[in-house]
């Protein structure tokens, strides 16, 4: 293979070789730029939290899911590094506000549930008898 490349760099004359080199310089240069340009874009603090509350939160359902289907998955050794990077994420100054956010919205949520729940039970126990105490 080798050896194929050197003969085709031989045919090759020098203007050409040049031409391609400067080509392949060129969308390797292109390239690094965008990979910078995507790096940066997820080096933000709300693209940052977004991804930690995505994996603490597949780390619940896969412990949750450990639970209903009898099998030990939430150990503390297997839980440990997520423990890690959530305590590092909350040391950041700039990533207590959004998960802050986070927190608040998930607590809303619960609560509104929770209040639906209840209230449908209060229907539910409204719309039967009541007994005459026979």
């Amino acid at each position: 293979m080798k050896k194929d490349m050197a003969d085709a760099k031989k045919s090759m004359p020098l203007e050409v070789r040049r031409r391609k080199l400067l080509a392949e310089g060129a969308l390797y240069r292109i390239g690094i730029v965008a990979a910078r340009e995507h790096v940066q874009s997820n080096l933000n603090a709300p693209s940052l939290a977004k991804s930690a509350m995505r994996r603490m939160g597949g780390a619940v359902s896969a412990s949750i899911g450990g639970l209903f289907t009898g099998k030990a998955g939430a150990t503390l050794q297997s839980l440990s590094p997520l423990l890690i990077s959530g305590a590092s994420l909350l040391s950041k100054r700039y990533l207590r506000k959004p998960l802050l956010y986070c927190s608040i919205v998930g607590a809303g949520v619960a609560l509104a549930y929770y209040f639906s729940r209840k209230n449908d039970e209060r229907g539910d126990n409204e719309d039967t008898p009541a007994s005459d105490g026979e």
